[in-house]
């Protein structure tokens, strides 16, 4: 089968799978459309105790907030799987559900609801998640007594049910209401199919790029995480299976080309590593693709000998995908001789790729050489989105050095962002010396942005210190702004002080209004506490 037979192919079943997709339906429910399916900005789930597992979730939310669906999407699913013993799993199945809602994957969103609500059919969540699945496309029924709708992809019929003692004029008014309602769900799907068709356009496009370079890398945490595994095999493992990948053309030479290569390595390593080396010379004729394999099979086998071939190409390579490549393989090498070359891509580097890619690289080093160097690019002046991702790289990693060089950068820095981003960082840590410090920043600083950002990271953080933490704060606390977001952090914290507190507030003629409002909605997440229910039914009864 050549190239062009297999897109040809690949694109008909694009287009089939169109039709499908628009067959299938794309009409919301009418009632459903009123609410938002986003839970409130201050329903979390409380976070376990294991550090690393709290910094990766607080990470996602934050995406989350950032609109990053993809990202949130990938780092949830990481979460789940790196940390099934952790507490919040419900949380993290609903945030990756919503996530792939955003980027309208609509059958990933519904599986994943539907995980969730089967594990966990008593969470905190199901409201949220029902929600959520009630705006999937699907096939949907209306039903108002005593007029009964049915609404499918095609057709929308009203059946009037005969009850006894009903004015027939009312009847007629229900039908007519519902065949208002039919009228507008037809226009909203016909809306949907016109998005449908140009999504897929995009794909089909995509999928032309994907059989162009079927062994690209991606970019996920740290804004920059390199994948370090090429699969043809479509599920089976590396090596194993027929050798055929997703998008894979049967024929493709520089595939097949790739298949032995790596066979060679697991068979002969050193005979790998020789051809490898042959195809990354000046004027070798391989391909992009090709090297960049070689490169990859360099990197897993080859250990510290092939260090100065891979340098080399990052240091020399013209090609961007290549030179990012390789950069991005120095970071498996835990090689110090390749930190100051890091460093240099990170910091002198035109190429916001490059520097990414370094960045990225020294992330994985963990000596106090790379630390020092993500330090000094977190205080340069390059981009403020490589210099956040240094700061996240420094605060996931152990040790008292890594939180020295939280201390420094906050302390040097003046720039907002920068210093929200190393509050943040604080609270992905447990240690008394961060909890200290954003005590003192939350008491103590004179701009209100940073106040609230640690507010938030020692809600974060969780556990009786928190608590306590927050309450006394809130208490002694006179700007009603951050009064406010005080009392919205008490939503990180599922302690029953905290609920007590929040009926306090609520109870307080003092209390404005809208938070009293909001005080409901926060206790509204609170489950099936006896004290929240009795609160409750009190202000219905005034």
């Amino acid at each position: 089968m050549n190239y062009s037979t297999k897109l040809n192919s690949m694109t008909r079943t694009l287009a089939v799978a169109a039709a499908l997709l628009l067959a299938g339906g794309a009409i919301y429910q009418a009632s459903a459309q009123q609410f938002s399916i986003r839970p409130k900005a201050t329903k979390f789930a409380q976070q376990g105790s294991n550090t690393a597992a709290n910094a990766m979730f607080s990470g996602a939310r934050d995406l989350i907030d950032d609109a990053q669906w993809t990202k949130a999407e990938q780092q949830f699913a990481q979460y789940l799987s790196a940390y099934p013993q952790e507490k919040n799993l419900d949380a993290a199945m609903y945030w990756m559900a919503y996530s792939q809602y955003k980027l309208r994957k609509f059958n990933q969103s519904k599986n994943t609801i539907d995980r969730l609500l089967k594990t966990y059919d008593k969470t905190t969540w199901k409201e949220d998640a029902q929600l959520l699945l009630a705006q999937l496309p699907g096939t949907i029924s209306v039903k108002v007594d005593p007029v009964t709708v049915t609404v499918d992809p095609v057709v929308a019929t009203p059946v009037t049910v005969a009850v006894a003692g009903q004015d027939p004029l009312d009847v007629q008014v229900r039908t007519q209401e519902m065949q208002a309602r039919i009228a507008e769900a037809q226009a909203r799907a016909q809306e949907r199919t016109r998005e449908a068709q140009e999504r897929m356009q995009e794909r089909m496009a995509e999928a032309r790029e994907k059989i162009k370079d079927k062994t690209a890398f991606k970019y996920n945490d740290f804004d920059f995480d390199f994948n370090f595994d090429f699969d043809f095999d479509s599920g089976k493992g590396a090596g194993k299976g027929t050798g055929k990948g997703n998008g894979s053309a049967d024929d493709d030479p520089c595939e097949f080309k790739i298949v032995v290569l790596q066979a060679l390595f697991e068979s002969d390593p050193q005979r790998g590593i020789a051809v490898a080396n042959d195809w990354l010379k000046a004027g070798s004729g391989q391909t992009v693709t090709c090297k960049r394999a070689a490169l990859r099979l360099l990197a897993r086998h080859g250990g510290k000998a092939v260090t100065p071939t891979v340098l080399g190409v990052a240091q020399n390579e013209t090609d961007l995908k290549l030179k990012t490549t390789a950069i991005a393989l120095l970071g498996a090498t835990n090689d110090d001789s390749v930190l100051n070359a890091l460093r240099d891509f990170a910091l002198n580097s035109p190429q916001n790729e490059v520097a990414e890619a370094a960045v990225y690289a020294l992330s994985q080093h963990t000596s106090t050489q790379a630390l020092n160097s993500l330090v000094d690019i977190g205080l340069s002046t390059k981009p403020i989105s490589l210099r956040k991702t240094a700061i996240r790289s420094i605060s996931n990693r152990p040790g008292e050095p890594a939180l020295d060089a939280l201390f420094k950068i906050y302390d040097s820095s003046q720039e907002l962002d920068i210093r929200k981003s190393v509050i943040s960082g604080f609270g992905n840590r447990k240690s008394e010396r961060a909890g200290a410090k954003l005590v003192d920043i939350a008491r103590t600083s004179d701009n209100i942005e940073l106040r609230k950002e640690a507010i938030r990271a020692i809600a974060r953080r969780g556990g009786e210190t928190a608590v306590e933490t927050l309450m006394k704060l809130y208490d002694s606390e006179k700007n009603e702004e951050l009064k406010d977001t005080i009392m919205n952090s008490f939503g990180y914290l599922n302690d029953k002080r905290v609920t007590n507190k929040l009926i306090e507030i609520a109870k307080n003629p003092q209390t404005p209004i809208e938070r009293r409002r909001r005080v409901v909605m926060l206790l509204s997440s609170r489950g099936k506490d006896p004290d929240v229910i009795a609160y409750l039914e009190q202000l219905l009864r005034q």
